[in-house]
């Protein structure tokens, strides 16, 4: 078979199909691309159509995330715990590198143990160095903004200076502030009374919540690039088996063929029969 599939008519049909495979491939890709982008659009839409909601109606204290509160848009009252602030290194906005500043809110209206409400962590901005991190404003405050579920903690601890953590994990920050928190974040869009406004270069800047969707796929036209590549990989399939047949052909051709004794011609091998007489 090697040596059929190797003749000058089966190598040109291989690179036939091999063009053909190429094309394939690279409408799959295509619809793979598409796939990603409906289904980015496809989330972003729907998350923007959720309406905004008091955040104890959204996600209680100490319980797990729930299953439709990623990207959520909510809305607390409360007041923050300046003394508690932390930063979150190795961070980026732009082509920046800094640190995230993080404060929890301790929220009107929820239940934690004791006399104090359960707190959630607020995603307050981002800086660039850890002085230009401003404290939070005193008093109550009513804060709006996107929720997200809590970071996994860090693949390898390392000493952090004061204050600052590696990663925005709760269980960390519940290690530091204890009390009752929500399992999750807010990144803050907006407050009253408002936040510092940015200013270069170490100004407070709002950190904008990831796209929606990210990894979501549209299942129809994922669908349509899984049929662009199992074109494909049948274009492959009918060269082998045409490659096989035509091996199997030519094998059949080159074998002779048993020759076929004639019945006049008397075997002289054969014995004679019984009661015969011999010449």
């Amino acid at each position: 078979m090697l040596r059929t599939a190797l003749s000058p008519k089966w190598l040109g049909l291989l690179a036939l199909v091999v063009a053909v495979m190429v094309g394939f491939g690279l409408l799959g890709r295509w619809q793979f691309d598409v796939a990603q982008e409906k289904g980015l659009a496809e989330a972003t839409g729907a998350a923007a159509a959720k309406a905004m909601a008091p955040l104890t109606e959204v996600i209680r204290p100490g319980a797990a995330f729930p299953s439709d509160g990623l990207d959520r848009k909510v809305r607390a009252e409360g007041e923050y715990v300046a003394s508690q602030q932390v930063l979150i290194t190795g961070r980026k906005l732009g082509d920046q590198v800094g640190y995230w500043v993080v404060t929890p809110l301790r929220v009107a209206g929820s239940h934690g143990p004791g006399e104090e409400p359960a707190a959630i962590a607020i995603l307050r901005g981002f800086v660039t160095a850890p002085e230009a991190a401003p404290a939070p404003p005193a008093g109550r405050v009513v804060v709006t903004g996107t929720l997200a579920q809590s970071e996994p903690s860090p693949d390898q601890f390392r000493p952090m200076p004061p204050g600052q953590v590696q990663t925005l994990n709760v269980p960390v920050l519940l290690n530091r502030w204890g009390g009752e928190l929500y399992n999750g974040f807010v990144f803050l869009g907006g407050q009253e009374p408002a936040p510092e406004a940015a200013g270069p270069p170490d100004g407070l800047a709002l950190v904008p919540p990831p796209e929606s969707g990210v990894g979501q796929l549209n299942w129809r036209n994922l669908g349509y690039a899984l049929q662009w590549f199992f074109f494909a990989a049948f274009a492959l399939y009918m060269w082998w088996r045409m490659v096989r047949e035509d091996a199997h052909a030519r094998a059949l051709a080159a074998t002779p063929e048993p020759a076929v004794p004639d019945p006049a011609v008397p075997d002289p091998v054969a014995p004679q029969s019984e009661g015969e007489p011999s010449r």
